[in-house]
């Protein structure tokens, strides 16, 4: 490796990494992680393509190879000095940066395994930490790209470590539905802190316990489902970094359970999430990738809630026709549903929370007039003790009459959402309060807005 970096050309730096691991990193696996042609690949490793690209040089070496800064021949991250680098120590072993755990999280998130085995498990379990780094934005889309085209991996019996049976890996398995039943009443600042105990605990039975074959593949799967809860109680404590995390592993954990609709779920969370934090048009793709990667084994209603995802995308876009044939799409398909078909983490979808979606979606595209009748018929029957939904929601409501013009009826909304908000631990409610706030600033005039106004900058 110090041979090639001493180059300062890309190809040879590529080369020695594929020789460093090789049997462990194949060609192809290298051309999913830099989004090129397997045939681009051995182009570059072979000389015949020179990358002279510093964007592309500062992704693939720093984000996708993960290799530090001061083995680089350029500074591209603006962030490390000249000086320091000719100070840094050199590896004591070729290639041994690059399998650092702690500087390299892209094997253990690979989806590229031939076996399972103890060390990949002990890797597992070091990721559940709470206090795990976070993952790059490439890393993320890289799963994406490996889930459409991997199969899972071999599982192996584990012997080594005290033996677990059935009975231990179904109370994890009921651990999991309790929790996700707790996210209708806890605030993600709440709720974080119990499923980030209860992932570090499920991951040191991967890492100590011997299990079956059978066994293991349940136990991926419940921490698939664990990663999923975690990444939505991370974001909505406003810790959207951790919530990445949590989904991007929940995406392995899934796959290795070969559990194809939980890893979709996975991923159409990661959907939602980046359309809301300003990336809709990476939203669009992640949503529709999952609706299609997981439409052969999907039951009706696990669709039905993935092309909502993929109409809350385009809303966030600004697509307005894209928005509605996937609306329309979602209530096709819950005609079809079966219930006895779906996996137990769909539980709360019903045909309210289809009306409420598809309102949302005409708020974002500036249609409140057809969102105001679909929200006030649900919200009149909705269960308040559902804190968080009820005061979002109320919010939308909010913002509908404010499109409208209704500007008194939107005060008195806000006002509710705010005294709602304020029994909950949420960071998506709080931000609800916020918009709000802005958008009715503007008619302080008005006796129910100063009224709103007043009460939300009073201390609590």
């Amino acid at each position: 490796m110090k041979a090639a970096f001493a180059t300062k050309k890309f190809g040879p730096v590529l080369r020695a990494y594929h020789q460093e691991r090789r049997g462990e990193v194949t060609q192809a696996q290298l051309a999913v992680w830099l989004k090129v042609s397997p045939m681009q690949v051995s182009r570059i490793i072979r000389g015949k393509c020179q990358v002279n690209d510093l964007e592309k040089l500062d992704c693939w070496t720093r984000e996708r190879l993960r290799i530090p800064q001061r083995y680089l021949w350029v500074d591209l991250s603006s962030q490390t000095s000249d000086a320091s680098a000719e100070q840094a120590p050199e590896p004591t072993l070729p290639g041994q940066v690059l399998r650092s755990r702690s500087l390299d999280l892209s094997p253990e998130l690979s989806l590229f395994d031939d076996g399972w085995d103890a060390a990949r498990s002990n890797g597992v379990a070091m990721l559940l930490e709470e206090a795990a780094p976070s993952v790059a934005v490439c890393t993320t889309a890289r799963l994406v790209h490996e889930w459409l085209v991997t199969e899972p991996p071999q599982q192996v019996e584990l012997r080594a470590g005290r033996r677990i049976g059935g009975g231990l890996v179904a109370r994890v398995e009921r651990r999991v539905v309790q929790l996700r039943h707790l996210d209708d009443f806890m605030g993600g600042r709440d709720l974080h802190t119990l499923v980030g105990r209860e992932l570090a605990a499920t991951g040191r039975l991967l890492r100590d316990a011997a299990y079956s074959e059978t066994l293991g593949r349940r136990l991926f799967v419940a921490i698939g489902e664990l990663c999923q809860l975690a990444g939505r109680a991370a974001a909505d404590a406003g810790r959207l970094d951790q919530a990445t995390h949590y989904l991007a592993l929940g995406i392995k954990t899934a796959h290795t359970g070969n559990d194809r609709p939980l890893a979709a779920n996975l991923i159409s969370t990661l959907a939602y999430q980046t359309s809301d934090t300003g990336s809709p048009r990476d939203g669009v793709l992640l949503a529709h990738t999952a609706a299609r990667g997981a439409a052969q084994q999907a039951s009706a209603t696990t669709r039905a809630l993935f092309t909502e995802r993929v109409a809350w995308a385009h809303a966030k876009a600004g697509h307005r026709r894209q928005t509605e044939q996937a609306l329309a799409a979602v209530e096709q398909t819950w005609d079809q549903r079966r219930p006895e078909t779906d996996p137990e983490w769909v539980y709360w979808l019903d045909e309210d929370e289809i009306t409420i979606m598809a309102a949302r979606c005409y708020v974002e595209l500036g249609q409140g007039a057809r969102a105001v009748p679909l929200l006030t018929e649900v919200l009149g029957r909705y269960d308040e003790q559902r804190t968080r939904e009820a005061a979002i929601y109320t919010s939308w409501l909010a913002e509908a009459h404010i499109q409208t013009g209704d500007i008194d009826q939107a005060a008195h909304l806000a006002s509710k959402t705010a005294r709602l908000t304020a029994l909950t631990t949420s960071t998506r409610s709080d931000g609800r309060v916020s918009l709000l706030r802005t958008k009715l600033t503007p008619y302080r005039s008005t006796p129910s807005v100063d009224e709103f106004l007043s009460q939300i900058s009073e201390p609590t």
